[in-house]
């Protein structure tokens, strides 16, 4: 057994179990350099443009809102003309048993919500690393889109009436790491509860792209952006079952080579 747990000991390729939700930031704060609470992410990253002239741009930690939980959501400001203000967030997620920061039979959440998007002008967006892209334009219609792999966007059934009461979004990974075809569902089911709102599942291309952090965008919008509850859960563990047999295949290998020997 002792050899069939170190044939194994490689077997964990994901990101770290994390969790975070704004109601942490309640007695330090948040805003562009925030503290880095909750567990298992790497420090925030925040980039500011036009933070401290017309239109003005910033953070702050909103006490409700649609995305509320504990009290409290994540807030930001980008105001629209004159000028182009924006606000970029970024989270990285750490690396779990191994080297990868990616995610790894394993799924991200996150809530999002906003007061207001255009029309005509604003782009609220989220991704996961450089491989899964959801974003609301206000120029456009009224849908988000998705991109996957930096792919052509596929317009989705959510609103920016869903986007008003709030959102949850979903990525669950499953399959190989660093494979040309590693299995994902992608859902967006309201905050307050119901059937889901959009749910596709597919392939995608993680020896190419990342699923490694969270980005969020708040450019140029005429309303307050909101997010909250980012949770990575763990990877699954292998059976004992399932550790026996790699183990007797280890040992087997041994043998068969002790005998070519």
């Amino acid at each position: 057994m002792m050899m069939a747990l170190a044939l194994t000991s490689g077997m964990a390729f994901g990101a770290g179990t994390a969790n975070d939700t704004a109601s942490n930031y309640n007695v330090p704060g948040w805003n562009a350099t925030p503290s880095n609470l909750g567990s298992g992410f790497g420090a925030w990253n925040i980039t500011l443009n036009n933070a401290s002239s017309p239109p003005y741009v910033g953070t702050y930690l909103n006490g409700g809102g649609a995305v509320a939980s504990g009290g409290y959501s994540w807030g930001t400001y980008a105001n629209g003309s004159p000028g182009d203000g924006s606000i970029s967030i970024t989270r990285p997620f750490t690396a779990g048993a191994s080297t990868s920061s990616s995610l790894f039979n394993q799924t991200f959440s996150f809530d999002l919500a906003s007061d207001g998007v255009g029309p005509s002008q604003g782009l609220l967006s989220a991704a996961v690393g450089n491989a899964f892209s959801f974003s609301y334009n206000g120029a456009g219609s009224d849908n988000f889109l998705l991109s996957v792999d930096g792919g052509a966007a596929t317009t989705t059934p959510v609103n920016f009436s869903a986007l008003n009461a709030g959102i949850v979004v979903s990525l669950t990974v499953s399959g190989a790491l660093n494979s040309s075809a590693e299995a994902y569902t992608f859902a967006v089911s309201p905050f307050a509860g119901g059937s889901p709102l959009y749910s596709t599942s597919g392939t995608f291309d993680s020896s190419s792209f990342n699923t490694s952090s969270f980005n969020y965008l708040d450019s140029n919008t005429t309303g307050n952006g909101y997010f909250n509850n980012l949770n990575i859960t763990a990877e699954p563990v292998p059976e004992p079952t399932t550790l026996a047999l790699v183990g007797l295949g280890g040992l087997a290998m041994l043998g068969f080579a002790r005998r070519r020997q």
